[in-house]
């Protein structure tokens, strides 16, 4: 009995408060998994003693049936061991269920993290990607190029909900990983190792994207105007070009035909030359006028017109 009762109380030593430690609550994820795998090994040993308590509870009843001197010794460490035996068996299966519940929360966490990891990465590339095309500056001649890129701003707002929905779902992965982390005070919980993208990135860049679309917005509507505006000296510059264009040819050709000297006398050229030249100073208004609208047209660096084929160079 003496033999089996040491060599049981030796082995017990200790074990209760390894049990009860709960040295699990500050691991990581693929230590706590060690830290089962060594609690399985404990509970194949734990196994493995229960002979030698039986035995030992056997050999004491023995005693007392051969009516032993000291049996009160005996019964009483006997009830001692079994007692501890007991607490042991309890205390595995509770830490059993407690590194059980630790490993569901640290997956969960996790799987959080990962899941993070993979949606953040494309939604920052996209982030910059946006940054990027908002910013860009353009450069734009006629109307069809700047309401191409009116469509291209309005379709890119088009998405900005279904991006927004992406960002809260990002995010709150983060924040469903916080409130577990705080609610079980998990040390180092909040480290993300498969990524170095935090929220707080992703935040800063999606307000400064939500930033930069309504300023693109008014860049695009100014430009708009500034073609509107361009458009219309084009027309103004090309109707008044088309009726003056077409009235100086027809007086070069007059003066052309009475400079060869085909038609009338000397004075008779040189008195239709005299009226061409008075009609010349009164038809000068209208030269004045389109030197105007050239002027503004100049200022607004225009420098295509596709609705007359003249020129102020050639006009002049």
């Amino acid at each position: 009995f003496k033999n089996k009762a040491d060599i049981q109380e030796e082995w017990t030593q200790g074990k209760e408060e390894m049990l009860q430690s709960a040295d699990f609550r500050q691991c990581k994820l693929n230590e706590l998994k060690a830290l089962k795998k060594k609690h399985e090994a404990f509970e194949s040993d734990l196994a493995a003693h229960q002979d030698r308590v039986e035995q030992i509870a056997a050999i004491a009843q023995e005693l007392n049936t051969l009516e032993y001197h000291d049996s009160i010794s005996v019964n009483a460490r006997c009830q001692r061991i079994c007692d501890q035996w007991d607490r042991l068996g309890n205390l595995t299966q509770k830490r059993r269920q407690a590194l059980d519940d630790a490993e569901k929360i640290l997956e969960k966490i996790d799987i959080l993290h990962l899941e993070f990891a993979k949606r953040a990465a494309p939604f920052n590339n996209w982030l910059d990607g946006t940054k990027e095309d908002l910013v860009d500056m353009f450069i734009v001649h006629t109307m069809e190029e700047i309401l191409g890129l009116l469509e291209a701003q309005r379709s890119f707002k088009v998405t900005l909900s279904e991006a927004d929905k992406e960002y809260n779902s990002i995010v709150n992965l983060v924040r469903e990983v916080e409130t577990t982390v705080q609610k079980y005070q998990i040390p180092g919980g909040l480290e993300n190792p498969y990524t170095t993208l935090t929220a707080d990135v992703l935040t800063r860049k999606w307000s400064e994207v939500r930033t930069l679309v309504p300023q693109r917005d008014n860049i695009l509507q100014a430009e708009l105007k500034k073609q509107q505006n361009n458009e219309t000296l084009r027309h103004q510059f090309a109707d008044k070009a088309n009726q003056v264009g077409p009235w100086i040819e027809r007086q070069m050709d007059a003066v052309t035909a009475i400079g060869m000297g085909l038609q009338g006398s000397l004075e008779d050229q040189l008195h239709r030359l005299r009226e061409y030249e008075q009609g010349v100073y009164a038809y000068k208004p209208h030269i004045e006028e389109l030197e105007k609208i050239h002027q503004a047209v100049q200022e607004g660096m225009i420098f295509e017109n596709r609705y007359t084929q003249y020129t102020m160079e050639t006009l002049r």
